[in-house]
């Protein structure tokens, strides 16, 4: 029984790692998450633009998501920056306040880019 419960561990323990797997750890996968990242935020400022705030919401999350797979330095601290006033335009989205969101995102959008930009020098 001990032996069981043992290989179960095991085998857990291994899950919970190979979580991590999938970050982005080359370039080509920082590219492909700022890139999904970029894609993201553009969509919730133009759901915020509309007016659409459960669209903006979603796709703020969505944005999260992909920059938590950008691993290193990268992008580093201006990406960083960039994702605390996205949070900002978060919240203005989950708060109705759809067109102040929709200039805060425009902000978001144009730092991603151009590191985006830079990234694909």
């Amino acid at each position: 029984m001990k032996k069981i419960s043992t290989v179960a561990s095991s085998a857990i323990l291994a899950l919970m790692i190979s979580g991590n797997v999938f970050a982005a750890e080359n370039a080509e996968g920082v590219k492909e998450h700022l890139g999904l990242t970029l894609e993201k935020t553009k969509e919730a400022q133009a759901a915020a633009a509309a007016g659409n705030k459960d669209e903006c919401v979603k796709s703020i999350k969505a944005a999260k998501q992909h920059y938590k797979e950008v691993t290193g330095d990268a992008a580093g601290k201006p990406l960083q920056d960039a994702i605390k006033v996205l949070k900002v335009g978060q919240e203005e989205c989950e708060q109705g306040n759809t067109q102040k969101a929709a200039t805060t995102l425009s902000e978001v959008v144009a730092a991603i880019d151009k590191i985006h930009g830079l990234i694909n020098q």
